[in-house]
């Protein structure tokens, strides 16, 4: 009987046990402190380096979106062209159509 007991018996969940290791908030704002300023006083060579390559790279970021507008441009120009003279060529296929039509009834 107490075997049926245990069988319908839900488990409970695990404990999880973990003790933390000491943490000094003091020292680690301090060392954050000191970090933003040694990156900060590098020498400025580094800086000039780091702020050319950045231009450089907004310049080619900015050089490929003229490439690609350009020749979005163009190719609307084109397909623009190509339907003006299709549409200009039916036209005029279906005036002389009618024009033949006309010359036949008199």
């Amino acid at each position: 009987m107490l075997e049926r007991i245990k069988f319908m018996k839900v488990n409970k969940n695990k404990r999880f046990d973990f003790t933390p290791r000491f943490y000094d908030e003091r020292k680690e704002r301090i060392q954050s402190i000191q970090k933003a300023y040694s990156d900060e006083n590098s020498t400025t060579t580094e800086q000039q380096a780091r702020l050319r390559d950045k231009m450089h790279t907004a310049w080619q970021v900015e050089k490929s979106y003229g490439k690609q507008s350009r020749s979005a441009n163009i190719r609307l120009i084109i397909i623009l062209v190509a339907l003006l003279l299709g549409t200009y060529f039916i036209l005029d296929y279906v005036d002389i159509f009618a024009a033949e039509v006309i010359d036949l009834e008199k």
